[in-house]
């Protein structure tokens, strides 16, 4: 019993020591660098920073030939564009010159609206303009070979399917013929002999107890 009671002071004078210990000890001081510690930090630091320059310049630098690559790519493409056959040595169109902005006139000197035009008559409006001549290249030769090729085929095809209609048809008859001349037909429905209702019988009339007991 003894060693149990000293076994529990212990333990509660450990608990006590650790709680005034953490209540009334002072704060934890961090350790002071020293000058070789903080130029070896210093140097990390400067380290780490021309490192990351360095990486940020290599993908700029990276991103910038891409870009000038795919500019490239794109001109030659315009410059080959369009490929139809026929087409090559018809340039686009130049859009036309964005005209100046008049001056804008002082205040007071503003220009009135202009008068609208007088409506013109019924059928009086003028005809539209027609449509400029376009000369369009000749089809290859591969084109009308595959179109005659794709129109052999279908003919062919139109041909076999009616083979196989006919072939259907023919056999159907034959069936339909080969059923009828059975010698034992088979019977349909309705064939088979009626069957007769029973008689219905009358209802027995009620006796009277009294008669039944004696």
């Amino acid at each position: 019993m003894s060693k149990m009671i000293q076994a529990a002071s212990a333990i509660a004078f450990a608990a006590a020591t650790t709680s005034a210990f953490a209540w009334y000890a002072a704060p934890y001081q961090p350790p002071i660098p020293t000058q070789e510690q903080q130029q070896a930090m210093v140097e990390q630091q400067q380290a780490f920073m021309e490192q990351q320059s360095k990486a940020m310049q290599e993908a700029f630098e990276a991103q910038k030939k891409a870009a000038e690559a795919q500019m490239a790519r794109l001109q030659e493409m315009q410059g080959q564009y369009p490929a139809a056959p026929g087409f090559e040595t018809r340039p686009f169109p130049a859009a036309p010159a964005i005209p100046e902005m008049p001056p804008v006139p002082a205040l007071g000197e503003y220009p009135a609206m202009p008068e609208m035009p007088a409506f013109p008559e019924f059928g009086q409006f003028p005809a539209a303009p027609a449509m400029p001549e376009m000369a369009f290249p000749a089809m290859p030769s591969s084109i009308e070979e595959r179109m005659k090729e794709m129109d052999a085929y279908r003919a062919d095809s139109r041909k076999r399917m009616e083979e196989r209609r006919a072939a259907v048809k023919a056999m159907n008859e034959q069936r339909r013929a080969m059923r009828g001349n059975r010698p034992f037909p088979q019977p349909s429905y309705g064939m088979a002999p009626g069957m007769t209702s029973a008689p219905q019988q009358q209802a027995a009339a009620p006796q009277d107890k009294k008669t039944s007991t004696e």
